[in-house]
């Protein structure tokens, strides 16, 4: 989107506004985020400084300025990504995630995206690994696609007559992971396949020009006016048709979207592995009816001009796609053999089975949705969901900054852990049960099959992003400790249990005292794994007037007193759980604290007395 700038409320002008490829984003895309990490941007890019997957050594520090670890770990698995591409290409799948990648450059070739892993810097993407050790490509930094960056593999930038080639980079070295894919006759006709659905759902049917021309109506009056704009008004109104110079970037000229664009269908037309005629799918129909989950089921469609087919599902999408072939031999439910109904099988391991269908011929090959694997069909299977009833499993008590509590003994790390608590007398199975921090995403986390809850008992589940982790209970998510949200709900939208919270402080929990009915409360103490409570450490057996912490907003002196409790330790933390100052061992009625090493904003200030009593305060510091 686009977002006005001010810097101290001076209007500076008008900007695109993009999501940051961080740990967040492969949170929310990829179901975790603390896997190796890495961005493909040399310190100083140029023809001979470049990102380019090449292997050179073994030695990691060879390529400090080439990449960057964004988790701070990995380069051993970077360089075993690079090896395989120059030694052993017949193993890339088990590293590389071979769609994701063959999207990326057939995005990169249909729109001219040459400041990328395809141009002369090969820079400008970012590699994550999955739970199963592959590495998903991620494009990044658009701004001089559709020929706006001077330079290309190709020699020259985008120009009205872009004839980069179709097969940009099949004989590159220098572009291991471009060759090594389209030296496979399979993975060749993949490509050409995301290319031509690039073009029919995006250039030839003009939708790119319906959508340039929506922005560029949104933003008219703001380019008219902005102060600091890279090029004239003039150009931008007829930056659709005619060439445009900016100031951005190194520099040079870009031409008009709608010229090159056209220019480059045209050029399209002319590839004879483009306009060869692939297979088509049609008629898919799920053989096995009213499936159940855990069932195998079988699905057959009609398939012309067809060589090999195969049928690819997955559990979810963070999952593998099993690929087992398609068959027309009236052997795999395709009713008769030789009548071009072609039948495999999928799993039903859940609700919503998501799966496509490729198919290939000696010329090309298709999708079915064409838009696979990032889109998909999706097999419905029915499942008995628990008849939990609201308020019967509870969240009991939670971390969401555990530095030196308690460790995760799956992975040696202090990490958020969530305790769930079962009201009822009896025992409870949590299948079709889900987990969110999101309100608005409740299926985020589903628990695994035979999860149980005994009576009046509690399970500690573990907040790490690392559900992949067969060793107990690992959500896909984690609990941001300045505050969030936690909902338990039924398969049919019954919420069971949900609560928002603010900032709790580092190695404290937020717990229910008593266990499973009480209120929340901040805990210093916490009691993972156990009964809530049974240590006084909030302020429910101190009187209201026992602590007095004042003044409230402060600027200065802050005073603490103590009616008649005592004061032995004293704590204040920013809204992050980190602690800036601490005083323990000392036994005092009163205490006064200067407050001018900390800056303008909201604290929490915890106090501790002579009977290990806990209490705490928002502090206001102007």
């Amino acid at each position: 989107n686009f977002a006005k700038v001010y810097i101290n409320d001076k209007y500076i002008g008008l900007y695109s506004n993009v999501e940051t490829v961080n740990k967040k984003f492969c949170s929310d895309h990829f179901g975790t985020s603390d896997h190796v990490f890495v961005k493909g941007n040399p310190d100083k890019p140029g023809n001979n400084s470049t990102s380019n997957l090449v292997f050179n050594t073994y030695d990691s520090t060879k390529y400090y300025i080439y990449y960057g670890m964004e988790n701070g770990f990995g380069w051993y698995k970077l360089i075993a990504l690079m090896d395989t591409l120059k030694n052993n290409s017949i193993a890339l799948p088990k590293i590389m995630d071979i769609d994701r990648a063959i999207w990326m450059h057939a995005y990169n070739s249909v729109f001219s995206n040459y400041d990328s892993y395809t141009g002369s810097f090969s820079q400008n993407y970012y590699l994550y690994e999955d739970d199963y050790g592959r590495f998903l490509p991620v494009i990044w930094d658009l701004n001089m696609s559709i020929g706006g960056f001077p330079g290309s593999l190709g020699g020259g930038g985008g120009t009205t007559l872009d004839k980069i080639t179709f097969f940009n980079g099949e004989t590159n070295v220098a572009r291991p992971l471009i060759q090594q894919i389209l030296k496979n006759p399979t993975y060749k006709k993949m490509y050409t396949a995301h290319v031509r659905t690039l073009c029919n759902e995006f250039v030839a049917n003009k939708e790119y020009e319906i959508i340039a021309k929506r922005l560029q109506t949104k933003v008219d009056s703001l380019v008219k006016t902005d102060p600091n704009s890279l090029t004239t008004y003039a150009a931008f109104q007829t930056s659709l048709t005619a060439a445009i110079t900016s100031g951005g970037g190194p520099g040079g000229t870009a031409p008009g979207i709608s010229t090159l664009m056209n220019a480059r269908l045209a050029y399209f037309k002319t590839v004879p592995e483009f306009n060869a005629i692939p297979p088509v799918i049609s008629n898919i129909n799920t053989v096995t009816k009213n499936p159940k989950v855990g069932d195998t089921v079988w699905i057959n469609a009609r398939i012309t001009n067809v060589t090999n087919a195969y049928l690819a599902y997955r559990e979810n999408k963070y999952s593998l796609f099993e690929k087992p072939v398609m068959a027309d031999d009236g052997l795999h439910n395709d009713q008769k053999a030789g009548d071009g109904i072609y039948g495999s099988y999928v799993i039903a391991n859940t609700k919503n089975t998501q799966y496509y269908i490729y198919a290939e011929n000696i010329n090309a090959g298709v999708f079915s949705p064409e838009r696979a694997e990032y889109e998909y069909h999706v097999l419905e299977a029915t499942e008995s969901f628990a008849d939990i009833k609201k308020g019967e499993v509870v969240v009991n008590e939670f971390m969401t900054s555990n530095k030196t509590t308690v460790i995760d003994v799956s992975d040696g790390k202090y990490e958020d852990w969530l305790e769930l608590y079962n009201n009822t007398d009896k025992n409870l199975i949590l299948d079709g049960i889900f987990l969110t921090d999101n309100f608005a995403k409740p299926t985020k986390w589903e628990f695994p099959k035979g999860v149980q809850i005994k009576a009046k008992d509690r399970i500690v589940l573990w907040l790490d992003e690392d559900s992949s982790d067969s060793t107990g209970l690992h959500t896909n998510f984690k609990l941001s400790s300045t505050s969030e949200e936690i909902m338990l709900s039924r398969a049919d939208g019954l919420v069971i249990d949900s609560l928002r919270f603010g900032a709790i402080p580092t190695d404290n929990s937020f717990e229910r005292c008593p266990d499973g009915t009480g209120s929340f409360k901040i805990a210093s103490a916490s009691t993972y794994n156990k009964v809530n409570c049974k240590v006084v450490n909030s302020t429910a057996n101190l009187n209201s007037e026992s602590i007095h912490i004042y003044p409230n907003p402060v600027s200065g002196i802050l005073n603490i007193e103590s009616d008649n409790l005592g004061i032995s330790e004293v704590e204040i933390f920013d809204l992050s759980g980190r602690s800036l100052f601490k005083l323990v061992n000392f036994t005092l009625n009163k205490l006064t604290l200067n407050t001018h090493f900390l800056i303008s904003g909201i604290y929490f200030i915890k106090v501790k007395t002579f009977s290990n009593s806990i209490i705490f305060h928002k502090l206001s510091v102007d």
